[in-house]
């Protein structure tokens, strides 16, 4: 093992106790999901003035905030479905994830795509949280079967839920940010 790799490791180590704070039990990582998901409702509600105007600090606009959060949490569920499932595991992609000055750098199928309304993402959205919420209500409190995550390791399907929710929250305080001007 390599220094690189070693110190990869325990910085993915670290990440993945970070997420306890978003539940250390199912039915904590379930609420607090809940919870996220109703306040990126609320911000996005509150950031519509303000829908297509870049975020402070970022290159997206609000509206490309949003859509990257659907996408993350789309395949975030997808992830979960699977390892709640019994569908067997195939070795996928282990390339660690890119920083940019410190900044983590969403991989392609997660970077949003040109502007649209609220309103034609709001249905991908509602899907998208009834498949996280549902998987988090299935997901067991400790697992064998993990996924890798580019920035933090092999997740179970509880750790990728308590990662949804922590994405949610960081995104989501950025557009309550540019709401409150």
């Amino acid at each position: 093992m390599t220094d690189n790799s070693a110190t990869r490791q325990d910085q993915q180590a670290e990440q993945r106790q970070l997420l306890r704070a978003f539940g250390q039990m199912p039915a904590d990582v379930h609420s607090r999901l809940e919870r996220e998901l109703d306040a990126f409702e609320r911000a996005v509600d509150a950031v519509q003035p303000h829908w297509h105007t870049t975020l402070p600090g970022r290159t997206w606009t609000a509206a490309q905030e949003a859509d990257h959060i659907i996408r993350v949490n789309a395949g975030t569920a997808k992830i979960a479905a699977l390892l709640l499932s019994d569908k067997p595991l195939r070795p996928g992609d282990q390339t660690p994830g890119t920083l940019v000055e410190g900044r983590r750098q969403a991989p392609a199928g997660l970077v949003p795509g040109p502007e649209q309304a609220w309103a034609d993402l709001s249905a991908a959205h509602a899907q998208t949280r009834a498949a996280l919420l549902q998987a988090a209500a299935h997901a067991p409190e400790t697992s064998d079967r993990t996924f890798f995550h580019p920035f933090m390791g092999e997740l179970t399907a509880l750790d990728w839920l308590r990662m949804a929710a922590f994405h949610i929250r960081h995104h989501r305080k950025q557009l309550e940010k540019l709401a409150q001007g």
